[in-house]
């Protein structure tokens, strides 16, 4: 079974949700706030604590003496800066989320649309597969992503044909069932990929890099091989 080399955004997630604590913050913007605010006293106490003992020369009574003391005027305006910012570091993941949904639509719109070049796009692709998200399946036929940057991801089923993915990259990537018919892979890295069942029939593979790949029952039906790199290619036997 392919999997990358890191741990991705999403398999934090994952590993977040079973922590009670951690999954209590992402649900509950209550406890984020309240959590933020006490950490935020914490730390203005902490350093009205050190400013004070320092003035009066770390004597031994400075920690307790006069206490209550943070609580001023003055204190207001840095309590609510740092709980404020506190909040926004809490909310890091639920903010996340809300990207991949964005990216996701613009995705699906560049498809409706019937885009062929869009940068923004491949931002979005380069994006959420960095992060983790799986895009099996996916439909990118016709679309011109050159110079698409998606090493150590997962690509099942995805639909490329036709598609224009000049010096891809695609190292160490799952892409087992994708579709490349009359694709355009010139110059791709294709080193490690796992290519078992996939197509690509009459695709044009010129410069390519296939070092290591696995080419188990991957159609290569008038495939342009042209100075195609073929070492230590993995064809398994049924």
């Amino acid at each position: 079974m392919f999997t990358p080399k890191r741990k991705t955004w999403y398999e934090r997630q994952k590993r977040r949700k079973s922590l009670p604590f951690l999954r209590l913050i992402d649900r509950s913007f209550p406890f984020r706030f309240v959590l933020a605010s006490i950490i935020s006293l914490v730390l203005l106490a902490t350093v009205n604590r050190f400013e004070t003992c320092r003035a009066k020369n770390y004597s031994s009574n400075c920690v307790l003496f006069d206490s209550l003391s943070i609580i001023s005027v003055n204190n207001v305006e840095a309590f609510s800066i740092v709980t404020a910012a506190l909040i926004y570091i809490l909310e890091g993941g639920r903010r996340k989320q809300q990207e991949h949904k964005e990216e996701m639509e613009l995705l699906m719109e560049a498809k409706e649309m019937g885009a062929v070049i869009s940068l923004s796009r491949i931002r979005a692709l380069e994006s959420l597969s960095e992060d983790g998200l799986w895009l099996d399946g996916f439909d990118l036929q016709g679309a011109n992503l050159e110079q698409l940057d998606v090493p150590h991801t997962r690509w099942r089923g995805t639909n490329f044909a036709k598609t224009v993915l000049k010096g891809a990259n695609f190292h160490q990537t799952d892409l087992i069932g994708a579709n490349f018919s009359d694709a355009d892979l010139t110059g791709a890295n294709l080193t490690g990929a796992d290519l078992t069942d996939a197509d690509l029939t009459r695709a044009n593979l010129t410069d390519a890099n296939l070092t290591g790949a696995n080419l188990t029952r991957t159609t290569l039906t008038d495939t342009n091989l042209t100075r195609t790199k073929l070492e230590q290619t993995i064809s398994k036997k049924d």
